[in-house]
């Protein structure tokens, strides 16, 4: 039974189809929004060291917490319920956040709007994988595609509000930022609640009973993969300003620029990609990715000048981009009824990766900065491998 079968109602007309991935795309820039926001207020607030890596960690907290449970009620409640409640748990803090004075008060609301962001990102993926290939030809590539730009508006989400913090030059100012924000989240709500939402995969069923398809190898395979991917980008997220300024001595403003360049080449990537899959499909694309990354960090290591190591880490950048929404379009297309569930798994487990990804380059960093490259060059080969083992389970399940 297809994730998302016609509706009692009637199949959903292509001008709705759209909508929805329309609507799905908005509640990812709001996901990419609240991810970084927290970062962007720690200067501005009266904690301690202490409470400021609080309040940094709690809203991935609510994120993890959110992934964990959500897949399975995604394909046995359905999309909409689901998406709105994300939508709201975001909203409400951000609304709130500039009367709260209190450490406790803004715990609360930064690990409330990670357990929405947490709900936002897996349902808008899993929603964006199901009506991407609904009723259409090369259900495959259009899958990914569409997981691709589904990706690129995470980016410019996750851009855009801390820079709106950056340029406010008064408290008023961050406060009628945050409640924008919240009300921009509201009208996403709307939308949400407007629309006809496909129904669930397994209504009916029970949460815990739809786990059993996390058990198969090729799930495994994925979550494998992409938790190399997530640790490999958080590492570099973490350290390529570090990186920069340790290799050039540069001041910390001009080591900042690593990290846009890494953060803007993987959004723009993600709208290249959207040419690569159509022209090379799932598992070219992820090798060609596997070996720009490699280019990249080669480039890096190698760079002597400011504009190099910028350069190399913007190739790093572009390799990275295809990668994730990539692997999520191959789980799609594999788990087409149990997408919700599957995305929940292999999302936690990249969860689990990211966290992993900036300690284990801490650890590589003593000996010398640039040994922290190492880290996302073996996770690209991580990568390359297992692709390659599930490209090999697709051509043999092709000719059985």
């Amino acid at each position: 039974m297809s994730s998302l079968a016609p509706a009692a109602s009637g199949p959903l007309p292509e001008a709705h189809r759209r909508g929805l991935i329309g609507v799905a795309y908005a509640a990812m820039a709001v996901f990419g929004m609240v991810l970084l926001i927290m970062g962007s207020l720690l200067p501005r607030l009266r904690v301690s060291l202490h409470q400021a890596g609080n309040l940094g960690s709690l809203p991935l907290l609510g994120i993890l917490i959110a992934t964990v449970i959500i897949g399975p009620l995604l394909d046995t409640v359905g999309a909409k319920p689901i998406l709105a409640a994300g939508l709201l748990l975001v909203a409400a803090p951000l609304a709130v956040l500039p009367s709260l004075a209190s450490y406790g008060a803004l715990a609360a609301a930064a690990l409330v709007y990670g357990l929405g962001g947490g709900i936002l990102n897996t349902a808008t993926n899993a929603l964006v994988s199901d009506l991407s290939a609904l009723g259409r030809a090369e259900a495959r590539e259009r899958r990914a595609m569409a997981l691709n730009l589904l990706g690129f508006f995470f980016n410019v989400g996750a851009i855009l509000a801390p820079l709106l913090i950056a340029f406010a030059d008064s408290p008023r100012g961050v406060a009628a930022i945050l409640r924008g924000l919240a009300a921009v989240t509201i009208v996403v709500l709307a939308a949400v609640l407007a629309l006809r939402f496909p129904p669930p995969a397994h209504p009916g069923s029970k949460p815990l009973d739809m786990l059993r398809v996390l058990a198969n190898p090729l799930v495994c395979w994925i979550g494998v993969i992409l938790f190399f991917e997530s640790g490999s980008e958080n590492a570099m997220f973490v350290w390529a300003g570090k990186l920069v300024q340790s290799a050039l001595s540069v001041n910390p403003g001009r080591a900042t620029a690593a990290l846009v360049a890494l953060t803007a080449a993987m959004g723009l990537g993600r709208l290249f990609a959207l040419g690569w899959l159509r022209l090379l499909g799932h598992f070219k694309t992820l090798w060609l990715s596997c070996s720009t990354v490699a280019i990249g960090l080669a480039l890096t290591a190698a760079g002597g000048t400011f504009a190099l190591m910028l350069g190399g880490l913007a190739v790093t950048g572009l390799g990275f981009a295809a990668i994730y929404p990539t692997v999520l379009g191959i789980a799609g297309d594999r788990f087409p009824s149990d997408t919700g569930t599957v995305f929940g798994g292999i999302i936690t487990v990249s969860l689990l990766g990211g966290t992993a990804g900036p300690w284990l380059a801490s650890r590589l960093a003593p000996g010398h900065p640039r040994h922290v490259l190492w880290l996302p060059l073996v996770a690209a080969v991580g990568v390359a491998a297992f692709a390659s083992l599930i490209a090999i389970r697709y051509r043999r399940q092709a000719s059985a």
